[in-house]
């Protein structure tokens, strides 16, 4: 639910998470700027850009595995859904889709059905001419065309007309429907002239990159076991989340502002200490739900107002808000609850989520058992809030092969599973934008 309290409303004039507006003269700047908003080159991949007039806005993407829908009905239903999504942009009025498919899935095939010798594959796998014909063997499919018709129908119910439909296989430009090689301008050009494109020179400049994307979750292993230093920490968190006397609550809130006052460090940019006693207790912590909820609002927005969220809400101490100088407030407490879906109308700082990810990156050699789970579990709702919902979902994979009974890793599971989409990547005003992507 988004609740406007007086605090929480968008400011007017330009988020400080979302870039000036980038406009397209050309295909070339749209796959420039999916590939600079996702940060890396999309494979078996539908994504679409919700635009504004010229101005580009939200890219969403979703993974589209090839042969694997067939149907009419089954076009229909991912379309409805994917229009769905794309909908949440309520300052679009069109959009453009683009269609990347997998180069060695599309050859293998169509070197089986065409049953073409080993040199015109080669060829193909080139993207070079075959066939004798002077053109690049166009790869659209009945498929395609079943997926452009859905979606046509579905993002016009839903108010925003699809303006273009491309495919990129082969390293080439195709437009889905073109009915004649030849006869519709670009199709079949290189698409490494996306490289050379207005959108993809000033997004460098800003200091974006485009990287190859992990094959797995990208996260380093865990250790195989608990080391000593962590294995003291544990011990220690043990006895603060079992307090039976005022003097253990006492040493519990203690060792909550130590904590926390750690990791706010880390979240304001210094990095990890180089202790590992530190270290080990850093990731202690996380097996305290109510701790680890709390790091997520502070990496999220401020320490300040999470500590406020959780006093308000109950889930810490007044007493520990207060060392802060953080008054307990409703507008808190429901910023607080709003962080876990990503679902609030205020932007998240996104550099500091970035020093959360990275710092959980760094963790992860040290970290074994649940408290490695923690650490994937929280790397994966970063990527999940980003709107990487397949990054999210390999990381959890692994969590979940390792840790099936993790509670978070359970929630995030089913979250990422039924395809739902972070309600901050939904909103253009609050989504990680390409020029967020910077502190990673």
């Amino acid at each position: 639910m988004h609740t406007d309290f007086p605090d929480d409303r968008v400011r007017p004039g330009l988020p400080a998470s979302m870039p000036a507006p980038v406009q397209a003269a050309e295909v070339a700047d749209l796959i420039s700027y999916i590939q600079h908003t996702l940060g890396f080159p999309p494979r078996n991949s539908l994504a679409a850009i919700s635009m504004s007039g010229r101005n580009l806005g939200a890219v969403l993407r979703c993974d589209w595995v090839p042969g694997t829908v067939r149907t009419w009905a089954d076009h229909s239903a991912n379309a409805r859904q994917f229009a769905g999504h794309l909908a949440r942009d309520q300052l679009a009025d069109g959009c453009v889709a683009v269609l990347f498919r997998d180069d060695d899935w599309q050859v293998e095939v169509d070197a089986a059905c065409a049953g073409w010798r080993g040199a015109d594959r080669e060829r193909a796998r080139a993207g070079e001419p075959g066939n004798g014909s002077g053109h690049a063997l166009d790869p659209t499919s009945k498929s395609d065309r079943l997926l452009a018709a859905a979606l046509e129908r579905e993002l016009s119910a839903a108010g925003l007309p699809l303006m273009e439909f491309w495919l990129v296989a082969r390293g080439r430009l195709w437009h889905v429907d073109c009915p004649a090689p030849g006869s519709c301008s670009d199709h079949g050009t290189p698409a490494s002239w996306a490289e050379t494109s207005v959108v993809n020179t000033s997004l460098i400049v800003e200091g974006s990159v485009v990287e190859e994307e992990p094959r797995g979750s990208g996260l380093p292993s865990a250790a195989e076991a608990i080391s000593v230093e962590l294995a003291c920490a544990l011990e220690n968190i043990r006895k603060v989340g079992h307090e039976v006397s005022d003097e253990d609550e006492a040493e519990a809130l203690e060792e909550l502002v130590s904590w926390i006052g750690a990791w706010e460090r880390i979240l304001a940019g210094e990095g990890l200490p180089e202790n590992p006693t530190e270290r080990a207790v850093l990731m202690a912590g996380l097996l305290l739900v109510e701790w680890r909820d709390c790091l997520l609002a502070a990496a999220s927005f401020t320490l300040e107002r999470a500590l406020s969220g959780a006093a308000w809400i109950g889930t810490l101490p007044v007493e520990a808000s207060s060392v802060f100088d953080a008054e307990p407030r409703e507008v808190n407490g429901v910023l607080y609850s709003s962080v876990i879906l990503a679902a609030s109308r205020r932007a998240p700082d996104w550099e500091r989520v970035a020093h959360l990810k990275n710092a959980c990156t760094g963790l992860l050699p040290e970290a074994a058992g649940p408290v490695a789970s923690a650490l994937r579990c929280l790397a994966a709702w970063v990527e999940w809030a980003r709107g990487r919902g397949s990054a999210a979902g390999r990381i959890l994979l692994e969590c979940r092969h390792e840790d099936p009974d993790y509670p978070l890793g359970q929630l995030l599971g089913e979250i990422v599973d039924r395809g739902m989409l972070s309600g901050w990547a939904a909103r253009r005003e609050t989504a990680w934008s390409a020029t967020a992507r910077r502190t990673d």
